[in-house]
């Protein structure tokens, strides 16, 4: 449901359009009203609507000057704005829109113009929330998930053991791309796959394999914000010659397909 503060001076249409607006049919509820720009003001930044309905010319603070304070103070976060106005008020509306404005009406409220605006409104303003939620949503996974994955730095004092890991780490970092394995790694340094194995999760906390899949996550989920390369591109780039078993493993561990990854990020 979208959240409206209505701004509006002239009492008798605030309250006729408060009272008579099909509020819940058309996705909106109207959770304040205020009589001025000042009022309006204060209340918006309290409340914070998602859409504010208000006049243009009102006593003290006007709706372009309250608009403009609040752009200054939510930035990018400004609830969306429909302004009401007179036929005298059209140079005011053009710069109201140059500063951001989605929509205007003009006075009288024509009740079927308005309430197919709102409709309208509201279902667009419902999709922008569903994919600020999902941004956040993937924000979160990307944090609590992937991000806990730390590479191996180099031991300060290492023994043997260590200067295995290193070499075996290095290994990924050149061969990611390739299809590759931990016996692949322990033959090119000459020890065996158990013994690898063994020391790579003693010293990393990770299986051989784990620390490949990470390695290569981390990097395709760098890739997916450049929009120059498909999807299928940057599973081959990361090392996943299956598109499908990338998809399969990204799901896996962010939550969701490297699709719906890009476009919670665009």
């Amino acid at each position: 449901m979208i959240k409206v503060v209505l701004v509006e001076d002239e009492e008798y249409l605030r309250k006729e359009i408060a009272l008579t607006t099909p509020w819940q049919d058309l996705g909106c509820a109207l959770i304040g009203e205020a009589v001025n720009g000042a009022s309006g003001f204060e209340l918006i930044e309290k409340t914070r609507p998602d859409l504010i309905i208000t006049d243009i010319r009102m006593p003290g603070m006007d709706g372009l000057e309250m608009l403009s304070r609040l752009n200054e103070s939510l930035g990018d976060k400004r609830p969306y704005a429909i302004l009401l106005t007179g036929h005298t008020d059209f140079e005011y509306a053009r710069q109201a829109i140059r500063i951001g404005v989605g929509d205007y009406l003009l006075k009288p409220v024509d009740d079927t113009l308005f309430h197919s605006l709102l409709l309208k409104t509201a279902q667009k303003l419902e999709k922008r929330n569903a994919r600020r939620r999902a941004e956040s949503e993937l924000e979160i996974l990307d944090k609590g998930r992937l991000a806990l994955f730390k590479e191996f730095g180099d031991p300060v004092a290492g023994d043997n053991k260590d200067e295995y890991v290193k070499q075996a780490i290095e290994y990924i970092r050149e061969h990611y791309i390739q299809d590759i394995s931990l016996a692949d790694a322990a033959g090119n340094m000459g020890i065996t796959q158990g013994y690898l194995s063994r020391i790579f999760k003693e010293k990393t906390t990770y299986t051989f394999l784990e620390y490949l899949t990470y390695y290569r996550l981390r990097k395709a989920v760098k890739l997916l914000h450049d929009r120059s390369l498909r999807i299928n591109e940057i599973a081959r780039l990361c090392g996943f010659q299956d598109h499908g078993y990338f998809s399969q493993l990204f799901r896996r561990y962010l939550g969701v397909t490297p699709g719906q990854f890009r476009k919670g990020n665009s």
